[in-house]
């Protein structure tokens, strides 16, 4: 087995509970030839099946799982372009002008990703939203006042709201907040579902469940060897496996984290209507947003440790820490956990991704979107990778590349 193997989430997630239109998978029977060879079906591998196929390559899907059943599920699906280091760290890490970029180029994936949501008219709950940064441990409110000037200076602009003006618009017991717009949220397991629908359109093909055992490359084709004992080859091999990373890609800078989240009780409408995303300049931090029925999904209280029987003992103690954060950001909701689930998640040291070539391995190429716009980085990839394999200039390509051995 070329990638590691994760119990990447556990409870009951909130999607779980959410009928879709059933995917037709297919069992591998015989050895494949095909242009692209995606391994993982997860929201990153089904927005590059649809990207790939509708630029005309012919796709073959790989996952171990029923697609969209690993860390699809237990994401919260906030679409944000804000990225998880704010610019005045990340600045001191990989210059001004880098930094800039990066958080523009966000700004364009999650604008590509809502208009291609659009486009293809794939049903997943998507729904555009402000989005508030409060005020934490890792930033004050005075240095959310430095962070408002970066980011107007670079042309996203944001305001900063204080005290009165979060309760009189939201109810929100904070100081202060960067509150900024066109963001998003939507329905994770619906998105992924709808990506890889509008692939198969295209004649894309996913198989499930198969597990690649090994790869071998060469500079014009690269063998994947499944677990039915047939042999997938391929122009090109594309790794969207989310946290469980492929054996070539371990020495890369990042760490897997475990986290934690709920689904509230439905809650009054006259409490939630305007309530934007939310998230904190804290560590560890709160994040939350609603459902369209009604309920608050909250998580947080993140730890750098990948344990999966060490995070799932956790739930019983972390599961009330969220509430209680919640019940003091936001007084009157009521916090029963109607659903409640952990899972794996991955971060980098700069909050940016690691999209592009694998080290060492002909054709073969990667994309590991961590951080806490992890869907934002999975069309970021979508997009980079196509560049990658048509040929064409991909212009970010050496702000999220892989370090070489």
């Amino acid at each position: 087995m070329i990638t590691s193997e994760k119990d990447l989430h556990f409870g009951n997630p909130l999607w779980a509970d959410h009928p879709s239109k059933q995917l037709s998978v297919d069992v591998i029977r015989k050895d494949l030839r095909t242009d692209v060879a995606i391994i993982g079906a997860g929201i990153s591998g089904a927005m590059m099946a649809e990207e790939l196929a509708s630029a005309g390559f012919k796709v073959v899907v790989l996952d171990k799982r029923f697609p969209g059943h690993g860390s699809t599920m237990a994401t919260t699906a906030l679409l944000q372009f804000e990225i998880d280091q704010p610019l005045t760290r990340l600045i001191p890490q990989i210059g001004f002008d880098n930094a800039a970029r990066a958080w523009r180029r966000s700004k364009l994936c999650l604008e590509g990703l809502a208009v291609r949501i659009k486009m293809l008219g794939i049903r997943c709950g998507l729904r555009l939203q402000q989005s508030l940064y409060l005020n934490g441990n890792v930033l004050n409110a005075a240095a959310l006042s430095k962070e408002l000037e970066l980011r107007n200076q670079i042309g996203l602009q944001t305001e900063l709201i204080k005290r009165k003006t979060l309760l009189d618009q939201y109810g929100l017991h904070a100081t202060a907040a960067l509150r900024s717009y066109h963001n998003y949220s939507a329905h994770p397991y619906l998105l992924s579902n709808g990506f890889l629908l509008e692939a198969m359109k295209r004649r894309a093909q996913i198989y499930s469940p198969v597990t690649v055992r090994d790869i071998t490359t060469s500079p014009r084709r690269v063998y994947l060897e499944t677990s039915y004992g047939f042999t997938v080859t391929a122009r090109y091999a594309i790794f969207t496996t989310g946290y469980e990373v492929p054996e070539q890609l371990r020495d890369q800078h990042f760490s897997i984290y475990s986290t934690w989240a709920i689904a509230t009780s439905r809650q009054p409408s006259s409490l939630i209507k305007n309530l934007p995303i939310i998230w904190q300049a804290a560590d560890p931090y709160l994040y939350l947003r609603t459902a369209p029925d009604g309920r608050i999904i909250c998580g947080g209280e993140d730890e750098e440790f990948s344990d999966e029987e060490k995070r799932n003992t956790l739930n019983k103690e972390k599961i009330p820490v969220l509430q209680k954060k919640l019940s003091k950001l936001l007084p009157g909701a009521d916090t029963r956990a109607d659903y409640a689930w952990s899972g794996a998640f991955g971060v980098t040291p700069t909050g940016l991704p690691m999209i592009g070539k694998v080290p060492g391995l002909y054709n073969c190429f990667a994309v590991m979107a961590f951080g806490g716009n992890g869907i934002t980085w999975s069309r970021l990839g979508a997009e980079m990778i196509r560049n990658f394999i048509s040929g064409k200039k991909e212009p970010d390509e050496d702000l999220y590349r892989f370090q070489k051995k």
